[in-house]
C-alpha cells in the first residue's frame, strides 16, 4: 500500500532526515513523500538538506516553500555561501499541495477564505489565528509545520492534534526533534537532532 509520508522544518539537520527515511523505510516508487518547507536552518547542513529535498522532488516527492525560503527568494539572503545556488530550484516549488485526505502547508490558511485566495504570507507564517480556528470547510485534515508543537501545548517531541489539523513541527531548530509522519498508518518517526536513534510510535 502506498503510504503517504510528511516532514516539515528540518532546519539543515541533513544526517536527523535521513536517518528517519531509513527508519521508516521510506521507498520512493511506493511511497509519497511531502515536505513542509523550512530546509535550511540551526543544524547547519543547509546545503545538503536542501540537494537531499531536491533529489527527492526529481524522484517524485513534494516539496513546498516555507519562510526560510522565502527569504532567500525575495531577497537572495545567502544565510551560507551556497544557498543562494538554490534559488531557482525554490523558485519553482509551490506554497500547499492536497490529496484525498489531506492539505499540506508550512504554516497554515486563514480561516473564511477559499484555499485558492489564501494569501502566499500567511501560508508561510501564519500561527495564532489558524491555531485557534476550524477549517471542516475544507473537508480535509491540514498538515503543518512552522510553530514548535511544545509552543502549541504538546509535550516536546509530540504531535499537535487538533479540530482537522495536526502539527509536525517538533522542534528540531530548537534543539528537539525531527519528526517524520506516516500519515496512513499514524505512525510517527522522530529523533532528537544531538541522538543518532529514532523512535517510532503511533499517534
Amino acid at each position: 500500500m502506498k503510504r503517504t509520508l510528511a516532514i516539515s522544518d528540518i532546519h539543515g539537520y541533513a544526517d536527523a532526515f535521513e536517518i528517519l527515511l531509513k527508519a521508516s523505510k521510506f521507498n520512493q516508487y511506493k511511497d509519497q513523500l511531502i515536505m513542509l518547507g523550512d530546509y535550511s536552518g540551526n543544524g547547519g547542513k543547509n546545503h545538503e538538506t536542501f540537494q537531499i529535498v531536491h533529489k527527492h522532488v526529481e524522484s517524485g516527492a513534494i516539496a513546498l516553500i516555507g519562510n526560510h525560503e522565502q527569504r532567500l527568494i525575495d531577497h537572495h539572503k545567502k544565510d551560507d555561501l551556497h544557498l543562494h545556488e538554490w534559488n531557482s530550484f525554490l523558485s519553482q516549488l509551490h506554497y500547499w499541495f492536497e490529496n484525498d485526505c489531506y492539505l499540506f502547508v508550512h504554516a497554515g490558511v486563514r480561516p473564511g477564505i477559499s484555499l485558492e485566495k489564501q494569501n502566499v504570507s500567511d501560508m508561510i507564517s501564519i500561527r495564532e489565528t489558524f491555531h485557534h480556528s476550524c477549517f471542516t470547510h475544507f473537508n480535509k485534515t491540514i498538515i503543518f509545520g512552522h510553530t514548535p508543537t511544545y509552543r502549541l501545548g504538546a509535550r516536546i517531541g509530540e504531535l499537535w492534534e487538533k479540530e482537522n489539523k495536526i502539527g509536525i513541527d517538533t522542534g528540531a531548530n530548537h534543539g528537539h526533534y525531527l519528526s517524520l509522519v506516516d500519515l496512513t498508518n499514524r505512525t510517527q518517526y522522530k529523533i532528537h537532532v544531538k541522538e543518532r536513534t529514532p523512535i517510532k510510535i503511533d499517534f
